[in-house]
């Protein structure tokens, strides 16, 4: 169930970067993130009460779930959005490739984890170089790459502190609930953002535009980041930031696949080392007798 849910996400996350493209040629920025949040969080409100699962009681609690969301959904998605805007959805999702180094350097500080492997630092190293390479034409291509490339780099570093907060106060909690109110945050201040930067007028009603916040509320929202707190309960925090190299990878052969992309060798070799990265940082060490507690404890969780 973990290799399925891994591999799913990869699929879906790999799938909306073309379908927040999508959007943004029909409405603002600002604008398409909250109205995707608003909903996805509408529709966790409605299954929560469905199957009465309790909210917190009291307003400290509430703050302190909520707080992750700020980062991962308000701060992390109000910025990608405007990188989209400058460069193209392909390079949006290598920039954001570097999500698994914040991760590693941001779990040897804050999570029990401890200190990142060394085998696996070199996984990272080997599947990042993967990612620039299959995308060294959009590299070389995207418009105003400067801007676009600051506001992706802090958007993935936004995602990644966020993801860090969760997992290590919230991962074991009612992921429905978390979930909830973690989007409730972020798509409250981006939809106060959009109200006091953006013209509402300037939203076109389209299939574009609808379809792109539907897709995006309820796979690449409700579906998705289910998943991935599903995720984080059982694995570790830099595993699952892995699927940030995987989905460029997605996103590419979606190009080939739909759009009559062509499939280069720059492509080909950069997918071996990126499936080579991801095999040699999720590898498990051969545990020893001190290790087992921790190695009962990880798969416990």
């Amino acid at each position: 169930m973990t290799a399925f849910v891994y591999v799913l996400l990869c699929l879906i996350w790999g799938s909306t970067w073309i379908t927040i493209k999508i959007g943004l040629t029909a409405a603002p920025p600002l604008q398409t993130a909250s109205l995707r949040f608003i909903l996805a969080m509408l529709i966790l409100t409605g299954i929560v009460m469905i199957k009465r699962y309790p909210y917190p009681k009291d307003l400290r609690t509430w703050l302190k779930v909520g707080y992750p969301g700020v980062w991962m959904y308000g701060l992390h998605y109000a910025l990608i959005y405007f990188a989209q805007l400058h460069i193209s959805s392909s390079l949006t999702a290598v920039l954001f490739a570097s999500f698994p180094f914040w991760v590693a350097i941001l779990s040897s500080f804050r999570l029990k984890e401890g200190r990142v492997r060394p085998l696996a630092w070199l996984g990272i190293a080997i599947g990042f170089v993967g990612v620039v390479l299959i995308s060294y034409d959009q590299l070389k291509t995207s418009g105003d790459l400067f801007e676009g490339t600051l506001l992706a780099l802090v958007a993935t570093y936004a995602a990644a502190h966020g993801m860090i907060l969760h997992k290590k106060f919230h991962a074991m909690d009612n992921i429905v609930v978390s979930a909830s109110i973690q989007m409730l945050f972020g798509g409250v201040l981006v939809l106060i953002a959009a109200f006091l930067f953006e013209d509402w007028s300037e939203f076109t009603v389209s299939v574009e535009s609808i379809g792109s916040i539907v897709y995006l509320a309820i796979l690449g929202t409700i579906v998705a980041f289910l998943s991935y707190y599903w995720l984080l309960a059982r694995i570790k925090a830099v595993t699952a930031s892995m699927i940030a190299f995987i989905t460029p990878l997605v996103a590419i052969f979606i190009g080939v696949l739909f759009f009559e992309e062509s499939l280069s060798l720059p492509i080909v070799i950069g997918t071996v080392l990126i499936l080579s990265g991801v095999v040699l940082t999720i590898r498990r060490r051969r545990t020893a007798v001190p290790d087992a507690p921790e190695a009962s404890s990880a798969i416990s969780s």
